[in-house]
């Protein structure tokens, strides 16, 4: 008998602390439950996250752990949402260093660093990452105006475009703003799905070529024959 076909997990409302910490000491209770799952994480993996581990990791008692957070997911989406926070910092700033490379080399070293990123957030389990993936894509970030503040789709697509431009001399494609639309929107929804669907496949080392090859023929880089010319 045939097996039904598995469905993607859809995206869930992200999980939320039961109460944010206001004092200084509660803030720093919170800060040692958060370094505690960090450390869990890199050293033992996802699967050994758990409320009564992180406890004694931190050193705070297991009933004062279930007043901020009401379970491991809980604590996940908080440490997620710090790396998301300092990666994408660290990814606005890495753009600006590579910006005015040749084109070829521009795209590769993006689409490494967003491949990079990627894998780094599956740190936290498969499951985890694929029912809250629209909340933590990290490129979604980049050049925000304030930490945790996603920016609005128009101002990525203006930075997008003015990339494009700088870069002028070196591309066919003449709409640019289709062609940054394709590259801000396109190519991070083609990662969203892979990590919902097929997450293993993040771990080619084909994948950050392919997509920068993808995003090379998006801006006609490397002039190819256009029908209308």
């Amino acid at each position: 008998m045939r097996k039904p076909t598995q469905m993607p997990h859809s995206p869930g409302t992200l999980p939320k602390p039961r109460k944010t910490p206001r004092q200084q000491r509660s803030q720093a209770t919170v800060g040692y439950i958060v370094e505690a799952a960090r450390q869990i994480l890199y050293s033992e993996g996802v699967e050994a996250v758990t409320t009564r581990r992180v406890a004694e990791r931190s050193g705070v008692a297991v009933g004062s752990l279930y007043q901020y957070f009401p379970n491991r997911d809980a604590i996940l989406a908080r440490l997620a949402e710090e790396e998301v926070i300092r990666e994408s910092a660290a990814m606005q700033q890495y753009f600006n260093e590579i910006r005015k490379l040749p084109i070829h080399e521009h795209l590769l070293l993006v689409s490494n660093r967003i491949v990079e990123t990627e894998r780094r957030m599956l740190a936290f389990g498969g499951d985890f990452y694929r029912r809250y993936v629209q909340h933590y894509q990290v490129v979604q970030r980049v050049g925000k105006i304030n930490a945790g503040e996603i920016l609005d789709v128009e101002t990525l697509l203006l930075d997008s475009q003015k990339n494009l431009e700088l870069h002028g001399d070196e591309i066919c494609e003449t709409d640019l703003k289709l062609a940054a639309y394709l590259l801000a929107r396109g190519i991070p929804a083609m990662l969203r799905s892979m990590v919902s669907e097929r997450p293993e496949l993040l771990a080619s080392p084909r994948l950050s070529l392919i997509l920068s090859r993808l995003s090379l023929a998006i801006v006609d880089g490397v002039k190819t024959a256009d029908p209308e010319r």
